[in-house]
Parts: C-alpha cells; structure tokens; sequence
C-alpha cells in the first residue's frame, strides 16, 4: 500500500458518509500498515488527526457485527489499531475517552472485537492508574453481568439445537441493550440483569457466524486476570463488589456442562472448561487475603474442583491450571472440603486425564498432590482406600518412566501411612 502523504487529510476522508464500506476499510488498512508512526515525534499528530475518526467509526458510522463481512473486518481492524498504540505519556489525553469506547466495544460487540478491546482495557488500567479508576467500576458490573448470564451461556452453547442459520438483526439488538451496564449501577444493582433479560436465545451459529462478547467462553477466561489486579490496585473494589461476584463465580464453576459432547461443540466445550478453571484460579487468589469471604463457599468450591477434574477435556495447559489451583487450596483450611472427596480423586484419570501428553507431563505434579491429601485423611482412611492407594503408590515406585523425586514421594509416603498404621496397632 502507499504511505499517507496527509494524516489529517486521510483521516477526514475517513468520516466521508459517502464514502464505500470497502474503501473506508482499505483506508483503515493503510492507517494500521503505517503505524509505525506512532513510535517517532509524530505520534501527537497521528492522534488528533485520527482518534477521533475511530471513534466515530465504532460509535456512528458502524453497528456490531455477528458475522463476518466487512463492517465487522473495519471495525477489527481499527479496533486492532487501538490495541497496538504505544502506551506513552503522549497517550495520556486520549487515556479516558479511549477506555471508555473499549469498554463499549467490550460490552456490544462480537467476541472477536471484545477480546482485543479487553486487552486494551488491561493495558490502560496498568499504566495510567489514577486517571482511570472512574472507569473501573464499569468493568466490574461488566464482568458481574457476564458470570451472572454463565448458565444460560452454557444452554445457549449445549442445550439448544444446533442450527447454521444466521443470527439475526434482533440478536444484534439485543447485545447492544447491554451497554447500559457502563452507565448504570453498581455491583449487584438492578442492571446486573440486563445480560440475562437482553442476550438472545439464538443458538449458535455455524461458520463465518460471530459470538456476541455477552455469550462468550473466552471473554470469561480473560476477565479474572483484570479483575484481580484491579482488586490489587484498589483495595476498597473488594468490600463493594466481592459480595456478589463470589457467588456467581462460585455458581459458574460448578455448572459441569454435558455429559456426551458432540465432535462439533468439542471446542465450546474447551472453552467452557478454560473459562470454570480461570475462574477457579481467581478464587484460589482470594483465599490468599480474603479467606472469609470463600469460607461459606468451602464444600461447593471442593465439590467444583472435583467435578472439573472428572469433566476436564484432555487440554494440558487446562488441566495443569487445575491441578495449580488444587496445589493452592491444600496450603489452606479449605481443603477440608476436599477430604470426604477421596474416593474420587483417587482415580487416576481424573487427577491426570487419559491423554498422552497429559499422562506424561502432569503425573508428578498430580501424584504430589494426591499424596498431601491422603496425608492428611490417612486417620479416615477405610481398607478399600488403603488398598487402593498402596497399589497405585508402590506401582509408581516400579515405574522407570518417573523421576527419582516421584519415587521418593510415593515411598515417604508409604512408609508414613506403615508407620501410622503400626502405631494404631500397638
């Protein structure tokens, strides 16, 4: 493509309303193929030049799109544009109406668009901390809206018949009520239920269809990580909004999902998972420093846990998550939940799972774990429990496939449950 010779020229002929869907889009191209700009002295220049075109762009001259044609290309790629702007103090005036037009893009549009525009909204909140903590309040209503519409994401992914029809312009509508969140109440307030009334029961559509970010997996497994150094940053975010993001979060984890997942949902199904065990990982994060919150939750947090490592699909990088959640739990009060849950946990496929990566990458990590926990239960243990896990522990000490430190675990434990047991008897 030709450099732009004029930026503001260019960027006017970007508001042109006569101007093609297809032509604004190959000008928006050139802006994105020339953003190297944004590095040198004329950095100021490019955004007064074309911030506010963008903005136009995704708040008049176009509507979020559920599938993919070219408005929904121009509005990716500007929205892509705005991702990738050097975050300097050069940037620092455009800071708040650029996070409030993320967090609208956020909050309406397709999931493809909402993931890059979360990312922005990451990025602004780490590096202009105090111009920005009025905005923060939104993104948690968000993200409370989203966990209080999880079960109807999981029906609208696997309940509903599959149909490759296309969305239609009433679901478009329906996700763009949502915005309302950004201007309404706080945590817990009435508009928490707008995603639940407003989201469509359409069901999800085939190829070339776009999610809407209110019924996405992923914008799910995004938002713990922003949510927890948000509640680092500002320490008051927890008093307010903790009393009704931990149960949501806690009813979102133990939905399980189908039980038979067709070939053709087996991705939805991933990202299901994915979303249940970052949201386990955030509140494993809470135990840390606010354990009296979880403390009511104790029994249907282990049971989740449980429940996730019986339902996990063989992904490694999931299922190690989980198994580092787990870890986490047992250094607290909480794994007390997890005691009356060993008959479960002693079966090998669902502490490792049966893929081959899986078995191969993750058996140390999850036999060490299972050995703490039946430290702690060893005075509870029944015959059959003993028997069971003396078979599996001294099978792995004859396993050449483990590492010497696997054996070394299996064999302490071994003897600290003969050891046990020989006091009982004397």
């Amino acid at each position: 493509m030709a450099p732009i010779l004029n930026y503001e020229q260019h960027a006017q002929r970007l508001l042109d309303p006569e101007l093609s869907l297809q032509t604004r889009l190959q000008m928006v191209m050139e802006v994105r193929d020339s953003l190297e700009i944004a590095h040198t002295s004329e950095y100021l220049n490019f955004l007064k030049c074309y911030f506010r075109a963008f903005s136009v762009i995704l708040t008049q001259m176009t509507t979020p799109q559920m599938a993919e044609n070219v408005e929904h290309k121009l509005r990716n790629v500007v929205v892509e544009i705005l991702n990738r702007l050097p975050h300097s103090e050069v940037l620092r005036p455009f800071v708040q109406d650029l996070l409030k037009l993320s967090l609208q893009v956020l909050t309406q549009d397709n999931e493809d668009n909402a993931l890059i525009s979360i990312r922005i909204i990451f990025d602004l909140l780490r590096n202009f901390r105090p111009t920005v903590e009025s905005e923060v309040q939104p993104f948690i209503d968000f993200v409370c809206a989203i966990y209080q519409s999880f079960p109807a994401t999981v029906k609208y992914f696997f309940d509903q018949p599959h149909s490759t029809s296309a969305v239609t312009s009433s679901s478009v509508a329906s996700v763009v009520s949502s915005s309302s969140i950004i201007s309404g109440g706080g945590a817990g307030g009435e508009d928490g239920n707008v995603l639940l009334d407003a989201a469509p029961v359409t069901p999800h559509v085939g190829a070339g269809q776009l999610n809407p970010s209110t019924r996405s997996f992923k914008i799910v497994t995004e938002s713990p990580l922003v949510v927890m150094f948000l509640f680092q940053l500002y320490n008051k975010l927890v008093q307010t909004n903790i009393p009704c993001l931990l149960p949501l979060m806690v009813s979102a984890i133990s939905i399980t999902g189908p039980e038979n997942v067709p070939p053709r949902l087996k991705t939805q199904f991933v990202e299901l998972k994915g979303a249940q065990v970052k949201t386990l990982s955030f509140l494993t994060y809470l135990l840390r420093s606010f354990a009296d919150y979880i403390r009511n939750h104790e029994e249907n947090i282990c049971k989740s846990i449980v429940n996730l490592l019986v339902t996990c699909p063989d992904s490694m990088s999931i299922r190690k998550e989980l198994l580092i959640a787990l870890k986490h739990v047992l250094t607290t009060d909480l794994k007390r939940g997890l005691f009356p849950l060993i008959d479960t946990l002693l079966e090998e496929r669902v502490l490792i799972g049966t893929g081959r990566v899986c078995i191969e990458t993750l058996r140390p990590l999850a036999y060490s774990l299972l050995a703490e926990i039946v430290h702690y239960v060893r005075n509870e243990l029944s015959l059959s429990q003993l028997s069971c896990i003396i078979y599996l522990f001294s099978r792995n000490m004859h396993d050449s496939s483990l590492t010497v430190v696997v054996h070394t675990t299996c064999a302490r434990l071994m003897l600290n449950l003969v050891s046990f047991y020989s006091f009982l008897v004397e």
